[in-house]
């Protein structure tokens, strides 16, 4: 082909004018995998984090659990993301979703703060293995003009059964009669929402799609070459310090005011907002300029420590933190679909993994550095002020840096615009 042909066919590509058939039986897979996966996926994390909490870790041990798990689910995700372009979805998908389901399965066996660190760093790097490898599978079956659209709805079939699996573990947690009871039966529904997962990837067929010839697991060429891309990067990179601020912080408030019962109905209400909110939003999602629906999903995040705060504080019921809960359900309904979206809109037709990939790697670095260093920072306070002063003091600090941070969104460009294009194209033909 020649070089003109090659450019032509570029941006054909980058415009998503060839892309497999959507069957019917494909699409219930893709819905099936993202109802039970995000169910698996949202309930573990929620939980391994307040079970941390009752077998009396510390903030420093918290801090690195969400510190590692969020180094290993987002950074690696660049590798196994490349090498998903290059030998298919399928593989990684199963590993990630099998060996999840087994090692989650064990965690109610593990009473020592520092072998759930352990634990937790084997079930991540499961995780980063499936999830850029099915992200780059919805980008291989969509282009830019519908993308958004089905992430929309792949989002809210992961909401709706995020809540109902939710309102299962909260009735079936109540068979325990202990506190550790119940979050073993919590950890073990979401260990088989896994397994279960993993049964119905098992019928998934790679599409037909262009192969990455090169087989490097990381290449930071788009870094380089895609300038919008670039600082796409750089402002979800501050944001998620921002955001990762928080995370060795709020299990310690819902995990003391709340029971495990009440906190599945925080998160129930978290799952509630974001499903009225993409049923709203769903009919005009594809016609929201990326950059505005990333900034609104990230300025609203600000209320969630805030709300932890005057729980702290002033009103120390679960009902109030499920307010806050809501707040975040509504921001995430629309980050969540943005996020994914942007990164395959700046993507050409081959590298979809390798740009989703690359965006979570300097994700997972951001956060890994946020968590850990709020969480040693706390513990060297706590003696000092007091354990609530101290995380009183944290929740006001992270409010006004999520807040602030979440500003950098406005100096987007959208992905779709000709100049960056263009840049694809140099990527993908001048290297």
């Amino acid at each position: 082909m020649s070089r003109l042909g090659k450019i032509v066919q570029s941006l054909k590509d980058s415009n998503g004018i060839s892309h497999p058939h959507l069957t019917p039986r494909l699409r219930f897979l893709i819905y099936a995998i993202s109802a039970f996966g995000t169910a698996a996926r949202f309930v573990s994390r929620m939980f391994i984090e307040l079970y941390a909490v009752i077998i009396d870790s510390s903030s420093t041990a918290l801090a690195l659990i969400t510190s590692m798990r969020n180094l290993i689910q987002l950074a690696l995700q660049s590798s196994f993301g490349r090498i998903s372009d290059f030998v298919g979805r399928k593989a990684l998908i199963l590993f990630g979703l099998f060996g999840g389901g087994i090692s989650l399965s064990l965690f109610p066996l593990i009473h020592n703060q520092w072998i759930l660190v352990g634990g937790v760093i084997i079930f991540s790097i499961c995780f980063a293995c499936y999830s850029p490898a099915f992200t780059a599978l919805l980008g291989d079956i969509t282009n830019r003009k519908n993308r958004a659209g089905l992430l929309s709805l792949v989002t809210l079939i992961g909401a709706i059964a995020s809540f109902i699996g939710l309102l299962v573990v909260g009735a079936m947690s109540n068979i325990g009669k202990t506190e550790y009871m119940q979050y073993t039966i919590i950890l073990e529904i979401a260990a088989g929402l896994f397994i279960i997962t993993g049964f119905f990837a098992v019928l998934l067929t790679n599409p037909q799609t262009e192969k990455l010839e090169e087989r490097s697991v990381l290449s930071l060429t788009p870094l380089r070459k895609n300038k919008n891309f670039r600082t796409f990067v750089i402002v979800g990179s501050i944001m998620g310090f921002s955001m990762s601020l928080g995370w060795p912080i709020f299990p310690q408030v819902r995990g003391n005011f709340a029971t495990a019962q009440e906190n599945t109905w925080i998160w129930a209400s978290f799952s509630i907002a974001m499903i009225i909110t993409l049923v709203v939003t769903k009919p005009i999602i594809d016609k929201i300029k990326r950059k505005w629906a990333l900034f609104v999903g990230r300025a609203f995040m600000f209320f969630i420590p805030l709300n932890l705060a005057i729980t702290v504080l002033w009103v120390p019921y679960w009902w109030h933190m499920a307010i806050g809960a809501a707040v975040s359900g509504f921001g995430n309904s629309f980050y969540m679909v943005a996020e994914s979206a942007y990164a395959l809109d700046s993507a050409s037709e081959k590298e979809k993994g390798t740009y989703t990939g690359l965006f979570y790697l300097f994700l997972g670095i951001s956060t890994f550095a946020g968590s850990l260093i709020s969480g040693i920072l706390a513990d060297q306070v706590l003696p000092i002020l007091g354990e609530w002063e101290t995380i009183a003091l944290f929740l006001w600090i992270i409010t006004g840096a999520r807040f602030i941070s979440s500003l950098g969104f406005l100096f987007l460009r959208e992905p779709g615009e000709f100049s960056q294009e263009w840049e694809t194209v140099k990527l993908n033909n001048v290297e």
